[in-house]
């Protein structure tokens, strides 16, 4: 019998000791599975909203929420003239005028935003949500919206399903020229862009949107610009301020993949939160394999002055007890990986929404840590079987 097969068959010989520690070992890893996996989709989702809004910058009244990062929502809305000028900035590729308005969903207490595209005169850019269907058609009528892939999680987990075909009502919020009403709307199409802000909305027509939100003709919530390339953003973002400074209304220049910095920080701070914990955890499983292993090396005090006798030398005993520990570890994060992935697919099921990003890295990173806490578990063991003395054990037995 090999060395290794022999090594390996002694971390099972008690099979109540080794249960106990592939199952410290296992809890540790599912847990930071679970963890990894879902602060990894945050990541993604995040870093994909910052690739969309790459090279784009946007044009917002001055009392427009976050920036303008919402694209104008609940702004005073800026004349075509605006965009007239930008149009003739150097590196400026495409000038988009952005209709947003509000409505409330019937069964929810919070307005969400509409997006509207596709007015007279007014290009459709190929990031927007008509653009990037992935069920149904884009909206045509004035009745018809599309809703958002994100959105559609969201208010599923209200339980407020919208499935493409059905008609549903809402509410127009009251405003200065109406009070509110209800209105019937027919959900055609889902899109997504890999936006978070474009895909967490409606989006219908142009002419949909100015209705509900009292914006006349020639006049937009946000001008949507398209730069030439990255190393100009800057620069065009500069001289659009100087070139709209003055006017009335007042404008504020954004560049939304700046605005959306601080929310990348605020996701690394948990992320490292995250690590913390899951560290801790497995930690936790490290400990219990060494105590595990050095109650076993107590026991077998005997065993290891009998093959030191027979001629094993202090490097054998060593790699035995690490061979066991790592036996042990491996297959306590190999449960705790299955464990932690099927947590995730139980959550996302139950909740409808995509919580986190299953991938080869999270399981790799996990399966590493739980290995090399088993290993750091069994040195110490390791080095307890080393000192052990034939000559005493022989005397003694």
């Amino acid at each position: 019998m090999s060395f290794l097969l022999f090594s390996v068959r002694n971390a099972f010989r008690k099979k109540a000791v080794a249960t106990l520690a592939i199952l410290g070992v296992a809890c540790g890893c599912a847990l930071m599975t679970f963890l990894f996996s879902v602060t990894d989709g945050m990541e993604k989702r995040v870093e994909r909203t910052l690739n969309e809004f790459s090279g784009r910058v946007l044009v917002v009244g001055r009392d427009a929420i976050f920036g303008g990062v919402f694209l104008g929502m609940g702004t005073s809305p800026l004349p075509v003239a605006y965009a007239d000028a930008v149009r003739r900035i150097p590196h400026v590729k495409e000038v988009a005028g952005q209709v947003s308005a509000l409505l409330r969903p019937e069964g929810i207490n919070f307005n969400m935003p509409l997006f509207g595209y596709g007015g007279a005169g007014n290009p459709v850019p190929a990031w927007s949500p008509p653009g990037r269907i992935i069920a149904g058609t884009a909206p045509v009528d004035d009745d018809e919206i599309i809703i958002g892939k994100s959105l559609q999680e969201y208010m599923a987990f209200f339980n407020v399903n919208y499935a493409v075909g059905g008609v549903y009502r809402f509410l127009v919020p009251e405003s200065s020229a109406q009070p509110a009403r209800m209105l019937d709307l027919r959900v055609v199409g889902v899109y997504q862009t890999g936006n978070e802000v474009l895909d967490g909305a409606f989006s219908g027509t142009e002419r949909l949107a100015r209705e509900i939100a009292h914006i006349p003709a020639g006049k937009f919530s946000a001008l949507n610009v398209q730069v030439d390339h990255l190393e100009n953003i800057e620069a065009v973002a500069q001289t659009i301020t100087r070139e709209l400074a003055g006017k009335n209304p007042e404008v504020q220049v954004a560049v939304p993949r700046e605005l959306l910095i601080p929310f990348q920080n605020v996701l690394r701070v948990l992320t490292n939160f995250v690590m913390l914990i899951s560290t801790t955890a497995v930690t936790a499983g490290s400990l219990l394999i060494m105590v595990v292993m050095l109650l076993s090396v107590i026991e077998r005090r005997r065993e290891f002055g009998i093959l030191k006798a027979l001629g094993w030398t202090p490097t054998n005993i060593v790699m035995m007890i690490l061979t066991e520990s790592v036996s042990l570890s491996l297959l306590g994060a190999s449960l705790g990986i299955g464990l932690g992935l099927t947590g995730l697919a139980a959550a996302q099921r139950f909740l409808e929404v995509e919580v986190g990003s299953v991938g080869w890295p999270v399981a790799f990173a996990v399966g590493a840590h739980g290995v090399l806490a088993g290993a750091l578990g069994g040195l110490y063991p390791a080095w307890r079987a080393n000192r052990v003395v034939p000559a005493q054990i022989l005397r003694g037995t």
